[in-house]
């Protein structure tokens, strides 16, 4: 038999009236064992693991709302083979399952039902993204068998893919509510969830292990930049940066939040604030080991291709930009370098030998694609022989035909 299991989140509720509940539910005829299930608290809310001899979808989630006079997801897997959830907050209801015809064919309009309603949620849980969210809510049946066994995940980081029906944890992860049981029945190994920016910083937690960075080969990776524990400790603390608490957060949830407010600007490039926090997200994306570090130090300055601006001054976020630009943004890095030469006269040689190491790198790249580059042009040159001889043939043809009517 596979997993059969429910879990129901509270947001902003504590255990206490999540445990009664639970308790009004088990007394309403639901079969939910209340002296087994687990609770656990966080700062979003309450998660609950439901132990009972079956599962109460829709109604045990309204009936939780109800008695809790509170918002409640209640989250399922159905015998290992999929998962969904459904959604109460008094008037307001959403449902979602990964596969809604898993029991027999269904219409259109139980489809949509079933769909999920990432609006109904907005408010209740700490959404930030809400296309992050819509990244679950998808029908596995609509996807192909590849899709389904290539290990296609909805999120960068998540622990399970499409078709894995403990990608419900990863989802309501998602939502705020990272899982929190060991060793529950049927539960696979968790990877721990992520700490928050503060512990790192306090603790000089090492970035995550996944490939080498670009920082590991640039001459500068041994200057101080943006990207040390200490210039973003500082930053933390930085009028209008503070009010964030960005410290609570987990780099993901800070990467949202970064994103979220820049959406709420009309001319987000130019301000600021928004620059600075760029820099907080940025460290983020180099700490997770996700490739976004360099577009977030791109939106640190405001360097516009055409009009003025002032000149960037903050060295340590231009080291890092330099040190973590690729070689197709190399006359990024160039142009990061010669303005560092200006403010950073101390250490001008070494971002001259940098400099020299992207020429060389330069210089390599063409030397490998002179000959293609040649192949390329002869083939270019032989179809435009080829093309002027057909149009030859084509002229003379017709002078011939015209030849042939004036004898006639």
């Amino acid at each position: 038999m596979g997993t059969f299991l429910q879990y129901a989140l509270f947001p902003g509720c504590d255990v206490t009236s999540a445990s009664a509940a639970v308790g009004a539910a088990r007394k309403a005829g639901f079969a939910i064992d209340p002296d087994k299930c687990r609770y656990a608290q966080s700062y979003e809310g309450t998660q609950v693991l439901i132990e009972g001899d079956e599962l109460g979808f829709a109604p045990l989630a309204k009936a939780l709302s109800d008695s809790a006079v509170n918002p409640v997801m209640l989250l399922y897997i159905y015998d290992g083979d999929f998962w969904g959830y459904d959604f109460y907050s008094g008037h307001e209801e959403a449902h979602f399952s990964t596969l809604p015809d898993y029991f027999e064919p269904v219409t259109q309009e139980e489809k949509a039902r079933l769909s999920g309603n990432p609006a109904a949620l907005m408010g209740w849980f700490p959404i930030q993204n809400i296309h992050a969210v819509k990244c679950y809510l998808v029908h596995w049946s609509d996807m192909d068998e590849e899709e389904l066994d290539g290990e296609q995940f909805a999120l960068v980081g998540d622990q399970f893919p499409y078709g894995d029906c403990w990608q419900m944890t990863d989802f309501a992860a998602c939502l705020g509510f990272p899982w929190p049981f060991d060793q529950a029945e049927g539960a696979p190994p968790m990877k721990p969830p992520l700490p928050k920016l503060g512990e790192i910083l306090a603790q000089n937690l090492p970035r995550m292990p996944r490939e080498e960075s670009l920082l590991d080969v640039s001459l500068l990776r041994d200057l101080p930049s943006a990207l040390s524990a200490e210039y973003i400790q500082r930053l933390l603390d930085e009028d209008g940066v503070r009010e964030f608490r960005f410290e609570t957060k987990t780099p993901r949830d800070v990467m949202d939040g970064v994103n979220a407010h820049r959406w709420t600007l009309s001319r987000p490039e130019r301000d600021p604030l928004c620059q600075r926090l760029a820099v907080l997200a940025a460290f983020c994306a180099y700490w997770l080991n996700e490739g976004s570090a360099w577009g977030f130090l791109d939106r640190a300055t405001y360097e516009p291709l055409y009009g003025s601006a002032e000149k960037p001054t903050d060295i340590y976020v231009l080291r890092a930009r330099a040190a973590l630009t690729d070689f197709t943004k190399r006359h990024r890095a160039w142009k990061d370098l010669e303005r560092l030469t200006e403010l950073d006269p101390t250490n001008r040689a070494l971002y001259q030998a940098e400099a020299r190491r992207w020429v060389r790198q330069e210089k390599e790249w063409q030397e490998r694609t002179e000959p293609r580059r040649q192949n390329l042009f002869q083939d270019y040159e032989e179809k435009k022989r080829q093309e002027a001889e057909r149009e030859a043939k084509r002229l003379q043809l017709i002078l011939e035909k015209r030849r042939r009517r004036g004898k006639h």
